[in-house]
């Protein structure tokens, strides 16, 4: 990030971060990227003090830091995660489902702050604060954020979830819940030579409900696509051919039955059982949701605009794959620490995140403290929990305001 290509593909104009300024391009991006909550002026006297190792360091201005931040495009983040991801891949032998890279695909909402600009991006309904569809490409088995994106209510999941095909591999597995299937997204999924699971309501199409009625536990059926299916396909320039499928019976604890449908046909190497397990890994992308919203605070935006929303989100998803890649390492090291012991124990992955706050600043630096790293990760081995399988719990859905972020209002230290 602080070579002159780098700048040269993300800075806004050929003048930007070429004069000797306090926030040149690589502290701009370690600012960012460190898990900031509170009022920029206060992120930034607290950054300076880390960068210069002591108390009430010379900071700059907030002023100073909207001028920076409006040079440097959000994509330099997604850029670096790309890197980031792609090495660890490369390099660590990171956990797979029999031979496959488990990804999710999922979508959610997010409350955005109410300024013209934004408005005039993502839209708007009436009085009603204005919201942005996140859709997330997600490694559930290693907490890592493949891919992203940011954009208005208007466009739907499945066409995002159909973008996400050219970031994957051919060992890829990518799983859907019920507000996924479509006939011409399986049909890009064949195209691309991608497996997938996707789960599918009873009344999805007539080759469902007639597997529904039945009591075999699996079947592998010839999809055939609707009038309507048909003409999705042909906008999209797909094949309307049948797809050989197959459908799976799940028993849950409650009595209800779930159907999946999916593109893995050979029962000898994917016996049936094994897909209901399968499909409750989908629930760790629900979780890295809840991560971003609780435990880094995505919705708390430091800026008022299109540029620095953006920025922000793709920061923070940054730093959360720096630190699902450390915790890795660390879980590999709490595994052999906690051998003997009767349970499993895993890396308390919060408590992880509260450690990289100004540690992420440190570590980027061009000379980070010797032995930083090292420490990093031996304490984020020692913060465990216990590993306590097949536990649930009722969902307690409350009716309650969504939790809002006033940039008036930004908390203090």
């Amino acid at each position: 990030m602080a070579s002159s290509d780098f700048m040269e593909r993300h800075r806004v104009g050929e003048k930007a971060f070429t004069r000797d300024r306090k926030l040149p391009l690589p502290q701009l991006v370690r600012f960012l990227l460190n898990l900031r909550k509170g009022a920029n002026q206060d992120e930034l006297d607290r950054f300076f003090e880390v960068v210069c190792e002591q108390p009430l360091a010379d900071s700059v201005s907030k002023s100073a830091l909207t001028q920076a931040r409006a040079k440097l495009r959000p994509e330099a983040f997604s850029e670096l995660s790309d890197v980031l991801v792609n090495e660890a891949m490369r390099t660590l032998p990171m956990r797979r489902w029999h031979g496959f890279r488990l990804l999710a695909v999922d979508g959610s909402t997010f409350l955005l702050p109410k300024e013209p600009a934004i408005v005039e991006a993502f839209g708007q309904t009436g009085e009603v604060t204005p919201q942005a569809r996140f859709s997330r490409l997600y490694d559930v088995l290693n907490r890592v954020i493949v891919a992203a994106d940011i954009e208005p209510l208007s466009v739907g999941e499945r066409i995002l979830a159909g973008e996400y095909l050219p970031a994957t591999r051919v060992d890829d597995l990518l799983l859907y819940d019920r507000g996924y299937p479509a006939f011409w997204l399986f049909a890009s999924h064949a195209v691309e030579q991608r497996h997938f699971c996707v789960r599918v309501p009873r009344a999805f199409c007539t080759e469902v409900e007639a597997f529904a009625a039945g009591g075999a536990r699996s079947a592998v059926i010839e999809l055939t696509p609707c009038d309507e299916a048909r003409r999705q396909c042909q906008a999209f320039g797909l094949p309307t051919e049948a797809l050989r499928l197959r459908l799976i019976r799940v028993h849950l604890k409650s009595g209800e039955e779930e159907f999946l449908i999916t593109s893995l046909l050979d029962e000898e190497a994917f016996p049936t059982p094994l897909f209901k397990h399968l499909y409750h890994l989908r629930w760790g992308i629900e979780e890295g949701y809840k991560t971003e919203k609780s435990r880094v605070e995505v919705e708390n935006f430091s800026g008022r605009t299109v540029h620095a929303l953006k920025q922000d989100v793709l920061a923070k998803i940054l730093t959360l794959n720096l630190t699902a890649i450390l915790v890795w390492v660390a879980q590999w090291m709490t595994t052999r620490l906690y051998q003997e012991r009767r349970r499993g124990y895993q890396v308390n992955f919060a408590n992880a995140l509260s450690k990289m706050k100004d540690n992420v600043v440190r570590l980027l630096s061009l000379e980070p403290p010797p032995g930083l790293l090292e420490r990093l990760l031996c304490a984020m081995a020692l913060e465990v929990e216990a590993i306590r399988p097949d536990r649930s719990f009722p969902r307690n859905i409350k009716s309650t305001k969504p939790k809002r972020f006033h940039p008036n209002y930004k908390r203090c230290r």
